[in-house]
């Protein structure tokens, strides 16, 4: 994940403003910021919220209204690692179109969910979580009709897009 994030932050000219959408204990916080950029995470978990503000301003929130916590135009970046996995698949399609008002145009967007696996609830050490998986090219639509253009999807046991906010919602640059 390092190197996902790396090119993530070699994306984006230094200092951009980035979010880190579901941080969890912050982790990715602290790898783009060493890159020189502003980051302010949100997550759903008020323990992860607390160790992710160890590495840069964190609020509890649900991504599912995290269009009503900021205004449109924030952020040059928003990092979606691992947790629009935990949403049905309508609420994650809202939540991209939230992302993409969030954005500034041309602000990037990176991604990552399960491609492999179960649609379902799975029991974890830590408790039980949602999990929904999709299908790599059903995903890439989906980013790309919430107002994306689509730069690369990397496919495994998780899809990983690479997405640009374009620069007018109808789909002109």
């Amino acid at each position: 994940m390092a190197d996902r994030a790396e090119r993530f932050a070699g994306s984006l000219p230094a200092p951009s403003l980035i979010l880190d959408a579901g941080c969890g204990p912050g982790r990715d916080l602290a790898r783009l910021r060493t890159y020189g950029h502003v980051v302010r995470g949100v997550d759903l978990n008020p323990v992860f919220v607390a160790m992710a503000n160890a590495h840069a301003p964190t609020s509890v929130g649900d991504l599912r209204e995290v269009g009503r916590r900021f205004p449109a135009g924030t952020f040059d970046g928003i990092w979606a690692s691992a947790s629009l996995v935990h949403l049905d698949t309508a609420d994650a399609v809202d939540v991209l179109g939230q992302f993409a008002e969030l954005l500034r145009p041309g602000g990037r967007m990176y991604v990552c969910l399960k491609a492999s696996g179960s649609t379902g609830w799975l029991d974890e050490p830590d408790g039980r979580r949602w999990y929904t998986v999709w299908d790599p090219d059903e995903f890439a639509a989906a980013v790309a009709d919430a107002g994306f253009a689509v730069d690369g999807v990397d496919r495994g046991p998780y899809v990983e897009v690479w997405a640009t906010r374009k620069w007018g919602m109808s789909g002109a640059w």
